[in-house]
């Protein structure tokens, strides 16, 4: 699934969507509004927004008699502080920095937390899309060594039927000239018996021409 991309432009978007509806925008509604985004990408831009973007406050008219009481209010309220109440602000200011202080390490903390979590995150989505990417090559790989051993053993049957029909043609060739020398043998000893009877008869012919002698 495709992160979601953080820019600025989108940021202010939001967060203006957010306030134009009533709702005061966070790192995670604004994040909601995007659909994702990096914790500390989104807050940077939000920041940048809260520091341009204007304060709306809407004018409020009193009446001049509720007016006037207030500004006597005031000088009363003014006229009430001394000494003790100026040390009692200042105590006050300075456990409220401490405090704010203390949150703001907080804040850092938390933020440097996020950062490496969203990091460690990154590392992993990585660590699997290599592993996806290996096991895919893999399966490529067995697929094709598949495809190498189905070709050598169809490559081995037609080796092994062409074993057959040589050792076939052989025993023929064999047969063949087994045959033919049985018919070499049995010319030859025709032929011998042949020279045996034309030598008898030859002797035979010679025999009766020679003259008889007389009695």
């Amino acid at each position: 699934m495709a992160k979601a991309v953080v820019t600025q432009e989108r940021v202010f978007e939001v967060a203006q969507a957010l306030t134009d509806q009533g709702t005061a925008p966070t790192i995670l509604n604004v994040q909601e509004g995007i659909g994702g985004g990096s914790y500390t990408t989104v807050k940077r831009y939000l920041d940048q927004w809260r520091e341009a973007a204007p304060k709306q406050r809407q004018p409020v008219e009193l009446p001049e008699p509720a007016v006037a009481r207030l500004m006597s209010l005031g000088r009363e309220f003014w006229g009430l502080l001394d000494e003790q109440a100026g040390q009692q602000v200042e105590a006050l200011r300075t456990a409220t920095r401490e405090e704010v202080a203390a949150i703001q390490t907080q804040l850092d903390q938390a933020e440097q937390a996020i950062g490496r979590l969203e990091a460690e995150r990154e590392q992993a989505d990585n660590h699997a899309a290599a592993q996806e990417q290996a096991l895919r090559e893999a399966v490529a790989a067995r697929a094709a060594q598949t495809e190498r051993m189905a070709a050598a053993e169809a490559k081995a049957g037609e080796l092994a039927a062409r074993v057959e029909d040589l050792k076939g043609e052989l025993e023929r060739a064999h047969a063949r000239q087994t045959a033919e020398r049985e018919a070499v043998t049995a010319a030859r000893a025709e032929a011998q018996a042949a020279a045996v009877e034309a030598a008898r008869l030859q002797g035979e012919l010679a025999a009766l021409k020679k003259p008889r002698s007389s009695a």
